[in-house]
């Protein structure tokens, strides 16, 4: 913040999640073709927006589309959109056409080393053996919808595509307060994103400040 924001009258106080509003926003999907514990324990934790589904028929599905954080298993699915890797494929899909979203991939020991050099392992977030504690996929969760939702990650993450994609360099005052007036206008379309940041088109930022900034 710089020094002189302090004194805006017009300054807008944008939202401050602290860990029981993540547990009621954050959406979190488990595709895996079996039943898996976890998935009962980590929504009596308090993550109640927590589903398994067994297979993804869509990347345009419902659950996949609404998800934040999403937790993938390597065998067994991703057989319906016929991906040849099954989990591993399904997840290159999803970080491509979702860059934003959280995916970690989880597995058997065994299989896990097998496919350790396999493309898939590279797009995903971050990698569980399936029998880990329950609460190593809990640290994921709460640190995936901090950044998610987390305003100082939402502003180092703009920085980084600002410069990646297009080339600019902008500070996290300028960030701040172009975030400020979204949220004040509450036009969170990539068209007013877009002209907030004097670009073309920021459908990317726009992926951050509607995540952020979501109700």
């Amino acid at each position: 913040m710089g020094i002189f924001d302090i004194f805006r009258k017009d300054k807008v106080k944008l939202p401050e999640r602290e860990l029981d509003d993540l547990k009621k926003i954050t959406k979190i999907l488990f595709i895996d073709d079996r039943a898996f514990g976890n998935v009962d324990i980590i929504k009596n934790a308090g993550w109640k927006n927590t589903m398994r589904i067994k297979d993804a028929e869509s990347l345009d599905q419902t659950e996949i589309r609404e998800a934040h954080i999403l937790f993938v298993d390597i065998q067994g699915v991703g057989r319906k959109l016929k991906f040849k890797d099954e989990g591993l494929g399904l997840i290159q899909a999803i970080k491509q056409k979702y860059p934003s979203k959280k995916v970690i991939v989880y597995s058997s020991e065994d299989q896990g080393k097998i496919e350790a050099f396999h493309p898939g392992i590279d797009a995903a977030d971050s990698r569980l053996p399936k029998t880990a504690d329950p609460y190593q996929y809990q640290v994921l969760i709460e640190k995936y919808s901090t950044e998610a939702f987390g305003l100082s990650e939402c502003i180092e993450r703009i920085q980084k595509i600002m410069l990646n994609e297009f080339g600019h360099s902008m500070t996290r005052d300028q960030i701040t307060k172009n975030v400020e007036n979204i949220y004040k206008s509450k036009s969170f379309d990539v068209a007013s994103i877009s002209k907030a940041f004097s670009l073309s088109n920021a459908g990317s930022i726009a992926d951050v400040v509607s995540l952020f900034l979501a109700p």
